[in-house]
């Protein structure tokens, strides 16, 4: 459930990232939007009407679904993004990114933002979001 989450704030992270090409935003964008606005499977039962174990079931079948399509070296690479990113400005012997570096750093985004748009295919995700949302302010027990 929470990778799903965390899945889904990264894309929504790196396509409003202003630095990143023009035209590989609005191709992400677009394929969000495209996920947001995908009709919803009508034979199943509306979020209202479930139960916690219910929700916990659908919520952890759509998390398992996203890592069976999950590209594996995602993590190692969005690992290594955030590393850099947290120790880039620090040390008084750091370099200055060159436009070379800017261009690599946005091709890592769009292929991570491209990995995670990739893992979330054929999940509703709307539904999730309100799976998650109810199942918290129902205060549902989390597994641990």
């Amino acid at each position: 459930m929470g990778r799903l989450l965390t899945a889904l704030a990264v894309c929504l992270s790196l396509a409003a990232t202003p630095a990143w090409a023009q035209t590989e935003q609005e191709q992400l964008q677009q394929r969000l939007e495209e996920m947001r606005n995908a009709p919803s499977d009508p034979g199943l039962p509306a979020v209202e009407t479930l139960n916690c174990d219910q929700m916990l079931a659908e919520m952890m079948t759509a998390g398992q679904r996203m890592n069976s399509q999950m590209d594996p070296s995602m993590g190692a690479d969005a690992q290594a993004l955030n590393d850099q990113m947290q120790n880039g400005g620090r040390g008084a012997n750091r370099r200055r990114p060159t436009a070379a570096d800017a261009e690599a750093n946005r091709e890592r985004m769009a292929t991570m933002g491209n990995q995670v748009a990739d893992s979330m295919q054929g999940i509703d995700v709307n539904r999730m979001m309100a799976l998650s949302e109810r199942f918290q302010s129902e205060r549902c027990p989390t597994p641990q």
